[in-house]
């Protein structure tokens, strides 16, 4: 992971697949977990922690958050009269810590599959939302802020109105909400000051821009590792944008991206983000179009370089496919970097493309033919995980030359990998 990759063009041709035809793969190398989403709509979705190399289901963990390193993992259970907040060492399923929190709060939901939000992006606060509730003729949205360790008493902040989380800060002391403005599609960024619980008087608007109304339905959404700020695609029929968010200030930018046709929303939902662990380049991949743009945060409202890709050349949307954007949203996992920054790997038609960052230009293609819903790179950089739902196939991929080194068995329609890492 600390050189370019080298030698694609030869692997490319005997080590991947062809023409459609699936890759025959040992069982993948042992000593890593492997946290999925599995399942479908109608109950059957559910998040799996497996074994490499067997595929053995270590558990099964309910609907929760994620601590950025997935080194805890949050739930909510409903009792009488009240609610136990619970973080559990996602790995073993013991349980780290609880606290008791008044009933009808929930972890704040992002309006899309996958695992619920409400942390920082150090992982340090934490927020619930009782998603809002009619008081004496009127709708106020109640939340409560505190601690990630859950060893202290939470805040309870009220505001009139319909609100819903977006961002908390890592001083915890501002939280971001989307006010929605009576149109589903409609809505303003506030900032709310924890410690008075008030709302700053004007929304958060793009400085160029402030009188222009916000409408838009969200997709991918990644934190910079500096946490400085949250980046959020947003869908709409005037074409896609990034919501560039500063934490802890009273502004944002919109960034708008590149598009064929604006109307196309499916094409919008094909937007996946990866950020660099320097937190100095966001890249933005469209799986579908092929639109490429590298932005840095430092040259901000600057988009910087964009292209375009040949994807999938010969190749058509994957057909059938139940994990397709009108089916599920945005991809989770749709695009991840190596560890260097050098190397971008995005899902393509079908298949995964392996994008120099340098030249945005494409060096590989991995798992061609392949219909893949979303990757992941281990948290040691290691190996590169794939999965695909169509086939119920995981592959491990080795990063630095693109080989398949194995398959990951036993998940069933596994269509996003949340975290890998070892044992």
């Amino acid at each position: 992971m600390s050189h370019r990759l080298t030698g694609f063009a030869l692997f490319a041709v005997i080590a991947l697949t062809a023409c459609g035809r699936s890759v025959s793969a040992p069982p993948a190398i042992g000593g890593y977990r492997i946290f999925l989403e599995e399942g479908f709509n109608g109950g059957s979705e559910r998040i799996t922690v497996r074994d490499s190399a067997s595929g053995a289901l270590e558990r099964q963990l309910p609907l929760g958050t994620p601590a950025p390193d997935w080194s805890r993992y949050y739930t909510v259970t409903p009792m009488a009269g009240s609610a136990r907040l619970t973080a559990l060492d996602p790995s073993s399923g013991r349980t780290i810590a609880q606290a008791t929190v008044p009933t009808g709060y929930a972890l704040p939901s992002l309006g899309y599959q996958g695992p619920t939000a409400g942390l920082s992006p150090n992982g340090q606060w934490l927020a619930l939302t009782d998603n809002g509730r009619a008081t004496t003729g009127k709708l106020v949205s109640s939340f409560l802020v505190g601690a990630s360790s859950l060893s202290g008493s939470f805040k309870t902040v009220r505001v009139d109105g319909d609100f819903a989380f977006d961002a908390l800060s890592d001083t915890g002391q501002n939280l971001y909400l989307i006010q929605r403005m009576g149109d589903p599609n409609h809505y303003q960024v506030r900032q709310l000051d924890i410690a008075s619980g008030t709302l700053v008087e004007q929304p958060v608007v793009d400085k160029r821009e402030p009188g222009e109304p916000m409408n838009g339905i969200r997709g991918d959404s990644v934190a910079d590792s500096q946490a400085q700020y949250v980046f959020t695609v947003y869908a709409r029929e005037a074409g896609p944008f990034i919501h560039a968010l500063p934490l802890d200030q009273p502004f944002a930018w919109c960034i708008d991206l590149p598009a064929a046709s604006g109307s196309d929303m499916e094409e919008q939902f094909h937007w996946s983000l990866a950020v660099n662990r320097a937190g100095s380049m966001l890249y933005a991949v469209n799986g579908s179009s092929g639109r490429i743009a590298a932005i840095s945060p430092a040259s901000l409202p600057s988009v910087g370089r964009t292209a375009q890709l040949a994807l999938n050349p010969g190749h058509s949307l994957v057909a059938g496919l139940v994990t397709e954007a009108e089916a599920k949203g945005a991809r989770i996992g749709g695009a991840a970097l190596s560890t260097d920054g050098r190397t971008l790997f995005a899902l393509g038609n079908a298949g995964i493309v392996v994008i120099d960052t340098a030249s945005l230009k494409i060096h590989a293609r991995i798992l061609e033919g392949e219909s893949v819903d979303s990757i992941r790179l281990s948290s040691d950089g290691h190996w590169l995980y794939a999965a695909g739902a169509a086939n119920s196939k995981v592959w491990q991929i080795n990063p630095s030359t693109g080989a398949v080194s194995g398959e990951v068995s036993g998940a069933t329609n596994p269509w996003a990998l949340l975290w890998a890492a070892p044992k």
